[in-house]
């Protein structure tokens, strides 16, 4: 199952949600803290901070690009 990390506030993240309810995507939903000192959990997993952040299926990360996600939702669920 596809993981976004994201936070309510960030137009980007939104974005990015909007396409996955668009295309009828399930998905888990991790929200990140607001400090980027705090995001542990998103820092092990993609070596990064930045946010939207999704976790494919197969492992693949895509980081800190909601235009790269946007274009992975659409070659991939549209």
């Amino acid at each position: 199952m596809l993981k976004l990390y994201q936070t309510e506030w960030c137009p980007f993240c939104a974005r990015v949600r909007s396409k996955m309810t668009e295309l009828c995507i399930t998905y888990i939903n991790a929200n990140v803290p607001r400090s980027k000192s705090d995001r542990t959990e998103l820092l092990e997993v993609s070596g990064q901070t930045g946010v939207p952040t999704l976790v494919t299926e197969d492992g693949r990360i895509i980081a800190d690009d909601d235009d790269a996600i946007i274009a992975y939702l659409e070659q991939n669920f549209a």
